[in-house]
């Protein structure tokens, strides 16, 4: 496990050990984004996220989980750190739908739109509270995190009794 060194004299070669040593790194975490399962959604990702205003760095991390998703694992085969990363970079998704209106009085039901965003504002997608709002359970469906689903599946149940969209 060397390597020759030549001199003039071929015969006198000499072999100088290879170590394995890297430079010394700072204290930061390099991610390696090159690895991904689905390279268009990476890119797809990071562009959306990027173009909203998000973090460089926070939109590669999501980018990348969302390129390397399995959609046949709970939880899409995400950690738990990973998970939280995308709900970190969830807000710079968002799609400004409550923006056209000038308070929670002027949407088209008031009462429910008002419980779902108050609740679930800094957790969930606007669309998607926006579908609760308008009464719309498949909406719970697009719910990944078990607790707040539950929490908002109580919510819309107790509207629903209260024949808050009828």
């Amino acid at each position: 496990m060397g390597r020759a060194i030549a001199s003039a004299d071929q015969s006198k070669a000499i072999a100088i050990p290879l170590l394995n040593v890297s430079p010394p790194m700072k204290n930061t975490l390099h991610k390696d984004f090159s690895k991904m399962n689905n390279e268009n959604l990476f890119t797809a990702a990071l562009n959306a996220l990027t173009n909203n205003g998000c973090p460089v760095e926070l939109a590669q991390e999501a980018a990348s989980i969302v390129a390397n998703d399995d959609p046949y694992q709970p939880d899409l085969g995400r950690t738990l750190e990973q998970q939280q990363i995308i709900r970190e970079a969830l807000p710079y998704l968002q799609s400004r739908i409550y923006d056209q209106f000038e308070t929670i009085d002027s949407t088209p039901n008031p009462l429910t739109h008002g419980q779902f965003l108050g609740n679930f504002g800094a957790e969930l997608p606007d669309e998607t509270i926006w579908r609760l709002g308008e009464g719309d359970s498949t909406a719970l469906n697009d719910i990944t995190d078990d607790a707040t689903r539950d929490k908002a599946n109580n919510i819309f149940t107790r509207l629903e009794e209260l024949g808050a969209w009828e």
